[in-house]
């Protein structure tokens, strides 16, 4: 089993290797490109790569089957392996793929393989523990969901959170997280539904720097762990050294082995910085670096210097202040549409060092979107496309055929109208009203499920990855401050386009895609539906209106080139690629 795992999960990057190369424009201009009779060609000179292509959808997503051949002149050979393709992607197509590149592309393929081995156990486990159980053998996912909900502090959200095993669903690097290994990985990532013991550090309050919603620094102490203080407090008894002068921090396992203990050992010897022999045990989350504490209502988001996808994820200290910041000032205006709440930062902290360390020794609590409602449902909006172990169906059908019987081209249409109804004018009001366009994609959004109306609603995480019109900001909040200038947009187009490429592209595209290629739904049928909810949410009384028709429905939409920024290793600064709306019209 783990042969074929292998196998089908280094074809997976290979697809994602070539499909990137296409849709970035990065083959020779005299190559031709072209799909006939369900075949993807791709010629340059006398140079020819070959694959099945059995779907296309809007925003250049291709599905494709089979190995990748290549052939010149009479000689034809099958793409064995990655290594393979990249070696004949560069040697006969001029596409140059360096030797950091072609190490996370081995590691992203090392990560779906043990992703894909780990869904295997999953199915196994299920369906073993249904025999062992009252439940019907094929229950329906959703319907299982609901079952377990409530058992022993289980959520379904803690469960989704753990089966996105393709990632995200363009990205070559999808699972790189170099440099862990295999055994770490198994770990640490949230497939694989493990504890992970967060390491409790305290800080002395003079090298640490704090920022608050409330002005509570001992938030965390009275909070979050108030069960701890007598044990730190007997602790630092034979230290000489007062509780009340440190304040507590979290800090991750690995990021304290490898990081911590090197990089601020002058700090531990002079006991500004002290290890406690204490932990409190945390679940990963999707975002793989932000844990949500077992039996607590809190996420930390921690950094972890480790690659994921294409970037290393630190934690910034500005973002430690503007979470909070954000929170306070935001709190009342961040609740006002009934479909739509934003899990709000109470706290946030960071070592004062020069910027390249205190990143690596920061945090952010958040609120956790954990809902408290046992009639609701929860689901991060990334596991809809992903196989579920339990009834094996893609979530989105399983959670379709849970609300409305059956999965039909009416079912289908009747979630899509439904999800966006719920979706996108909240966050269309946000950008009129206050200028704020959250990054609601697939990773910082949860679907929840009224099980009695079976109405929609959402839940949005990570204010750090907002971008905000100051202009129109101000004008509803004029005492804001913003620490962190990349969260403020140069335009108002830009503001917008963070709306377009999370919402449109990343949570509409993907559903789409998949109703495309598994159901045989005609696309723009569905494209029709949120275009038509888009033009409902834009009211034409308020700022911004123009702008969002004139972005939203033009003729093309900005795409990241994510692996051509690979390419020139390039993480914060975007490179990116135009292609057709297939929202667009007239206005």
């Amino acid at each position: 089993m783990k042969g074929i795992n292998n196998q089908l999960a280094d074809r997976n990057i290979q697809y994602r290797v070539l499909i990137a190369c296409i849709k970035e424009s990065l083959f020779p201009n005299e190559t031709h490109v072209h799909i006939d009779d369900n075949i993807l060609e791709i010629q340059h000179h006398q140079h020819v790569l070959r694959v099945q292509c059995k779907a296309q959808s809007a925003f250049f997503q291709l599905h494709l089957e089979g190995a990748i051949t290549y052939q010149v002149g009479q000689m034809t050979e099958t793409i064995a392996d990655l290594e393979t393709l990249l070696d004949r992607l560069e040697n006969q197509f001029n596409i140059p793929f360096h030797a950091q590149l072609i190490e996370e592309l081995q590691h992203s393929r090392l990560g779906l393989d043990l992703t894909y081995r780990q869904l295997e156990q999953r199915k196994t486990a299920i369906q073993h523990s249904l025999k062992m159980s009252c439940l019907p053998e094929k229950i329906n996912f959703v319907s299982w969901l609901s079952h377990m909900q409530g058992n022993d502090n289980w959520t379904a959200l803690g469960y989704t959170e753990g089966m996105v095993w393709e990632g995200h669903p363009s990205h070559p690097l999808t699972k790189t997280k170099l440099p862990l290994s295999d055994v770490e990985v198994r770990q640490f990532a949230p497939e694989f539904m493990k504890t992970v013991f967060l390491r409790i550090v305290l800080v002395h309050r003079d090298i640490v720097s704090i920022t608050t919603m409330d002005g509570n620094v001992r938030f965390v102490g009275e909070h979050i762990i108030p069960e701890y203080n007598g044990r730190l407090k007997q602790f630092l008894e034979p230290l000489g050294c007062q509780l009340s002068d440190y304040r507590i921090m979290f800090v991750h396992p690995w990021q304290y082995e490898h990081h911590i203990t090197a990089n601020f050992a002058q700090h531990m010897q002079s006991l500004q910085i002290i290890a406690t022999p204490y932990t409190i045990p945390s679940k990963p989350t999707l975002s793989f670096r932000t844990m949500a504490l077992e039996d607590k209502p809190y996420h930390i988001k921690l950094p972890v210097n480790v690659q994921a996808t294409s970037a290393v994820r630190m934690v910034s200290p500005v973002t430690t202040i503007d979470g909070p910041q954000l929170s306070a000032q935001l709190q009342q205006l961040l609740n006002n549409y009934p479909t739509l709440r934003v899990a709000l930062e109470p706290y946030g902290a960071y070592v004062k060092e020069e910027n390249a360390l205190a990143r690596q020794f920061a945090m952010i609590v958040r609120q956790s979107p954990d809902s408290t409602d046992s009639n609701m449902l929860q689901m991060v909006t990334a596991a809809l496309t992903q196989q579920n172990p339990v009834d094996e169906q893609i979530t989105v059908d399983s959670l379709i055929a849970f609300l409305y019987d059956t999965v039909d081209e009416a079912g289908i249409k009747r979630f899509i109208k439904n999800y966006a109804e719920a979706l996108i004018p909240p966050l269309i009001a946000y950008i009129q009203v206050y200028g704020i366009a959250l990054e609601a994609h697939q990773q910082n959004t949860i679907l929840q499920i009224n099980q009695q109306t079976r109405e929609f609603s959402f839940v949005v995480r990570d204010l750090g990855g907002s971008r905000i019109d100051i202009d129109t900001l101000t004008a509803a909040l004029p005492n804001l401050t913003i620490t962190n200038e990349s969260l403020i947009a140069e335009n108002i187009e830009a503001v917008i386009s963070k709306f377009q490429h999370a919402v449109i592209q990343n949570q509409f595209g993907t559903l789409i895609d998949h109703f495309h290629y598994r159901h045989d739904i005609d696309e723009q049928q569905l494209y029709n539906i949120v275009s038509v909810c888009v033009q409902d949410a834009i009211q034409d009384e308020l700022a911004h209106a123009k702008a969002l028709k004139n972005l939203l429905f033009g003729e093309t939409v900005t795409v990241k080139a994510l692996l051509n920024m690979r390419m020139h290793q390039k993480v914060k600064t975007y490179m990116q690629i135009e292609l057709e709306n297939p929202i667009q019209k007239e206005v």
